[in-house]
């Protein structure tokens, strides 16, 4: 039963058109879309009427393009796919959506994060966003790139808006300062800023950033003469700046800002000049959505929407996602400038094989789990990704975790390595290539460094102090964005392996 509603759902939010069909009593959620709007993170919209606008803000995505899925995408939230879904469930109840977001796409440098910034900015493009800020992450990108991503493309606009961020400089005007959309029969005027404290960390001739006040002091008038029914400001700063300038410029009755939770609070707090302040919480798990009424006695209502699998998939975000690891793919590990790093110890990796014949108990047990097939499960995602250093690092021998950046002698592709494929034992034990040299007997050594050999790789959870060794190198792959509902009591008895 469970399986034929979420299809029952996919139906509702991937056939738009047969959704805007269904009557809507002008009582708010037409009855086609209640079940859509209900999940296990709680229902949406409960007791709304319908809107004349609702205004859709998102950011902070900080890179997560997608949730990972490889420990089920169900129980993660966030990912474009998931946010299109969103915005087309809203255009299905015949609510006017206007769609903003604060910025902060990604915050790695390189060229996969290049590339996933080029992917992201498809995808907003895709979803018709009506302004979309900067954050200090997307303004360390090369200037080229950033220029390549931003910039109009043909007769379409380019979706970013900055009252004191300049590509090029602010007289350049590749991006406007501001921008004011109509839904609903409201006008909406959107600028963003980029706050004085994260500007500093933009270091780029090609970009030009002024005071955020004496900026929005030159863009409030023009909003103002603009007739605007709301006006939003996406301020990047610290709350505490944020704060300040929406007091300095109150005519903001929306107010977003950077940083906070990495959840965002259920209610909107209410700032002393009256503006509702938006915080977004992190990695993109999280929309706000603010519905503005014909109500002089409610006339705005808001709801944290979280992008679970309430939503389903889009195939849309999922051809654009496709797209994105194709780049990867064709680039390759050089291509991405991923260099080998010397191991901490040192030394090098054998492969899990390697150390069958003298630990078979513990090596059975590995290849009956799922951690031997952890690259299977990325080539048989969709779409696959196999050639992504950010998964990778997880499903192969010999990589980093949490820099993704592979060491010396280890993972380089199934035609070179094809015996470092999967989570392997070593990524625990740590290389063996010298302990099993010296064991089969390929190096002499002497038994005092064949010990030595053996204790460098031995772990146990007899103290606390050794559990929390194995619990440290889990939590490696199993932390909270890839495995957020993980608990090392009760996964440890599916891989205990201690010699028999």
């Amino acid at each position: 039963m469970k399986a034929i509603a979420f299809v029952a759902l996919l139906v509702y939010v991937l056939t738009p058109p047969l959704l805007a069909a269904t009557p809507d009593r002008g009582e708010g959620v037409p009855d086609a879309l209640v079940e859509t709007f209900q999940g296990r993170n709680g229902t949406l919209f409960d007791g709304w009427p319908a809107p004349r606008c609702l205004l859709v803000i998102t950011g902070e995505l900080d890179g997560y393009i997608e949730p990972c899925g490889c420990t089920g995408k169900e129980n993660q939230k966030g990912g474009l796919s998931r946010r299109q879904n969103f915005l087309r469930a809203v255009e299905a109840a015949g609510w006017p959506a206007v769609a903003v977001d604060l910025g902060g796409q990604v915050k790695r440098f390189g060229r996969q994060t290049e590339a996933k910034f080029h992917s992201i900015v498809d995808g907003l493009r895709a979803m018709r966003y009506a302004a979309v800020g900067f954050g200090p992450g997307d303004l360390r990108l090369p200037a080229e790139e950033l220029v390549a991503a931003v910039a109009a493309i043909g007769d379409q606009q380019t979706p970013f808006v900055s009252a004191n961020v300049g590509l090029l400089g602010i007289a350049a005007n590749i991006t406007p300062r501001f921008r004011v959309v109509e839904a609903g029969g409201l006008k909406i005027g959107v600028t963003s800023v980029l706050g004085d404290k994260e500007a500093e960390r933009v270091r780029s001739g090609d970009v030009e950033v002024t005071a955020a006040a004496a900026a929005l002091a030159e863009v409030a008038p023009q909003l103002a003469k603009a007739g605007c029914a709301h006006q939003v400001l996406l301020s990047w700063a610290s709350a505490d700046e944020t704060k300040a300038l929406a007091a300095r410029y109150p005519q903001f009755d929306i107010v977003v800002t950077a940083g906070g939770a990495d959840e965002p609070p259920r209610e909107l707090p209410v700032l002393p000049g009256g503006a509702r302040l938006v915080e977004l919480g992190h990695k993109g798990m999280f929309t706000i959505a603010i519905g503005f009424f014909a109500d002089a006695k409610n006339p705005l209502r808001s709801q944290r929407v979280p992008l679970d699998a309430r939503w389903g998939e889009s195939p849309d975000m999922i051809t654009l996602l496709g797209t994105y690891q194709g780049k990867l793919e064709s680039l390759g590990l050089a291509g991405l400038g991923l260099v080998p790093v010397r191991h901490p110890t040192g030394r090098r990796f054998a492969g899990s094989a390697a150390c069958a014949d003298c630990h078979a108990h513990a090596y059975e047990v590995w290849k009956n789990s799922a951690h031997a097939q952890a690259l299977t499960t990325l080539e048989e995602q969709k779409p696959r990704r196999d050639g992504d250093p950010e998964c990778l690092s997880c499903h192969v021998v010999g990589w980093a975790p949490q820099r993704f950046e592979p060491f010396e002698g280890g993972f380089a592709g199934m035609a070179a390595t094809p015996h470092l494929a999967h989570q392997g034992c070593e990524n625990c034990h740590g290389p063996a290539a010298a302990h099993t040299a010296v064991e089969r007997g390929d190096v002499r050594a002497s038994e005092v460094e064949r010990d030595r050999l053996r204790r460098e790789l031995v772990l146990t959870l007899a103290t606390p102090e050794g559990k929390q060794k194995v619990v440290n190198n889990c939590l490696e792959c199993h932390d909270l964005d890839n495995s957020p509902q993980f608990d090392f009591d009760e996964y440890w008895p599916q891989v205990e392996h201690g010699e028999k």
